[in-house]
């Protein structure tokens, strides 16, 4: 590996950990009675409408010394708030976080890929032809979501992005048989496009439908401006991004805490 890739790595890192915490903080704008919590570089994510889902109680840091001094004060403040689970995202490498994230009684959950490119570098030619939404909703994006991964109601995730408004994300979404087949959000933030909420829906998986949406949002964000583009993926999603020209730059670890 030259020099000069090194650097393009460490650059696009840089700006998946900076979409990612400007991502949280519009989330916890966009849920009814969430809140943002920061200290001493720690960013924690509050969303009391989903106490047990972990992923939206989300908690960032600059570095591990920082987090072990914040992280008593972000347990009051959950526990204040009601929510009985919540994640820290440690990045790749980070071993001093983990063991302090062990000793504080988390325990590693998931364990996401953070994948990152140049745009240029990703196949953005069309292969499909869809039928996409005109202007999709926030739930719309949200319920495909559910579908994709078996929610059901009470713990719909729409309820967890009812008051968003946010100019900076573009929502994306295609129709299939008169329902929302496949939908994801394109965050725009300082040249990234960072994805989040890429779902399709069990009936319509393998077709090729998220890739082919990401490739249009991908196009319509660099005609904005954007050149990189990030995000964080499943195990089940690493293939599909490699394809599109993804590159993987290392796993997070998802340390989780959760009420007994």
């Amino acid at each position: 590996m030259t020099a000069s890739t090194n650097q393009q790595d460490r650059d696009l890192c840089r700006r998946q950990a900076a979409s990612q915490r400007a991502f949280y903080r519009m989330l916890a704008a966009a849920s009814p009675e969430a809140r943002l919590f920061e200290l001493h570089g720690v960013q924690a994510t509050i969303v009391p409408v989903r106490p047990w889902f972990s992923v939206f109680n989300s908690v960032l840091y600059e570095d591990a010394r920082s987090l072990q001094e914040a992280l008593p004060i972000v347990a009051e403040e959950y526990e204040r708030a009601g929510v009985g689970a919540w994640t820290v995202w440690v990045p790749p490498n980070d071993r001093k976080a983990k063991d302090v994230l062990k000793a504080a009684g988390h325990l590693c959950d998931s364990t996401p890929m953070l994948m990152a490119a140049p745009i240029s570098a990703i196949d953005l030619q069309s292969r499909i032809q869809l039928d996409v939404l005109e202007r999709p909703t926030w739930d719309d994006v949200a319920r495909c979501n559910d579908r994709a991964h078996g929610v059901l109601e009470p713990w719909s995730m729409a309820a967890v992005l009812e008051r968003a408004e946010d100019p900076d994300s573009h929502l994306y979404a295609l129709a299939c048989d008169g329902s929302v087949a496949s939908a994801l959000i394109a965050r725009e933030h300082n040249g990234d496009c960072y994805f989040w909420f890429v779902a399709t829906a069990p009936e319509a998986q393998r077709r090729g439908l998220a890739s082919e949406l990401m490739r249009r949002a991908l196009r319509d964000a660099q005609s904005r401006g954007c050149d990189t583009t990030t995000l964080e993926s499943t195990k089940a999603g690493e293939a599909v991004y490699a394809r599109l020209g993804y590159a993987a730059l290392g796993r997070f670890e998802m340390w989780e805490r959760r009420s007994s």
